[in-house]
């Protein structure tokens, strides 16, 4: 169910984007997603299922959701070191000590919309 929530923030986000642009039509959606994040454990298919529900009767309908993993910082608890993390159950690359990230770091950014004028 937080997967709908978010992704209707994410269909929000877009028709912002797209406000005044009514001529254009929205292909693709791309997001960058924090290593870190649970969405990163369901597979593309439910996402953009999940995205086109959100998307139903919005300048977004039609357009293709792409998933970008990012990599994130995060906070060694063990060794007291900063480290990057690519997945949700990294642990510490000097240690293997639990890792922290930064719990006001976004999960979910819009990097791009490809739009067909």
């Amino acid at each position: 169910m937080h997967e709908l929530h978010l992704m209707t923030q994410v269909v929000k986000a877009v028709e912002a984007e797209l406000d005044g642009t009514k001529n254009a039509k929205l292909s693709v959606v791309r997001l960058k997603i924090s290593a870190r994040s649970h969405l990163l454990t369901h597979d593309h298919a439910t996402l953009q299922t999940t995205f086109g529900l959100a998307a139903r009767g919005t300048s977004a309908e039609g357009a293709e959701l792409e998933v970008i993993p990012i990599p994130t910082d995060a906070w060694c608890l063990t060794c007291k070191r900063g480290t990057v993390v690519t997945g949700l159950d990294d642990t510490c690359s000097t240690c293997g000590g639990l890792v922290i990230t930064d719990p006001s770091a976004l999960e979910v950014v819009l990097h791009e919309l490809v739009v067909q004028e």
